[in-house]
């Protein structure tokens, strides 16, 4: 009862795109070409002042005139265990909100759209993490939870209801202090972080996506 109350605490889309302008700005493309602009801050502490990191983003595709905006919240403990997500999508269909939370073995996943309001209950766990085919930034969950031998990890992706096994396995030597992580599985490719945990650089072979630091 007390998680599914949780998931009834929605924050108007509106609220979480307001937000002020996140500090690490990340360019996506496909193909060599540029298809959308990300933009996040990733912060040490959570709501009410609990200890843990928060992360807020928001992306558009395109980046002039977009047709699609999405905004997302992760809260992680200090153990990178899920906290609070929550993801606001504005698209042609109109706004919907997705919001989950995870108690021990069970994650619990709500939908709010135009008319419509769905739940369902998936398997949980400390090796699940949450991602998004448009919000790039959330990679970082992988990055906290890589090992140098190799991490067996879900993903699950809320908006789409697909779900990924992969691998993540830490190599030595990130530049600056940060981290470098090979995945290898459902979802394949390097992805790497600053000294501060946030997205330096992501490359996923399907399909062929690069997300980099913008230069300007």
């Amino acid at each position: 009862m007390r998680l599914a109350a949780v998931l009834l605490v929605l924050v108007p889309a509106g609220e979480v795109m307001a937000q002020e302008s996140p500090e690490t700005k990340l360019v996506i493309q496909q193909g060599g070409r540029e298809i959308g602009r990300e933009e996040f801050t990733l912060t040490q502490g959570r709501g009410r002042g609990a200890p843990g990191t928060t992360l807020h983003a928001t992306a558009r595709y395109p980046a002039i005139n977009p047709t699609l905006r999405l905004a997302a919240t992760l809260e992680q403990t200090t153990e990178s265990a899920l906290a609070k997500f929550q993801l606001d999508v504005e698209g042609p269909n109109g706004p919907t909100v997705i919001l989950a939370a995870g108690s021990g073995a069970r994650l619990i996943i709500r939908t709010v759209a135009k008319g419509s309001e769905a739940g369902r209950e998936l398997p949980g766990g400390p090796d699940v993490v949450l991602l998004d085919d448009n919000v790039f930034s959330l990679y970082v969950a992988v990055a906290d939870l890589a090992t140098p031998s190799g991490r067996a990890l879900t993903a699950v992706f809320p908006r789409t209801a697909r779900r990924a096994s992969f691998v993540a396995r830490r190599e030595r030597g990130g530049a600056g202090g940060g981290r470098q992580v090979t995945l290898t599985g459902d979802l394949r490719g390097t992805l790497a972080t600053d000294a501060q945990g946030r997205l330096l650089r992501l490359e996923l072979s399907e399909p062929a996506t690069v997300v980099a630091r913008a230069q300007d």
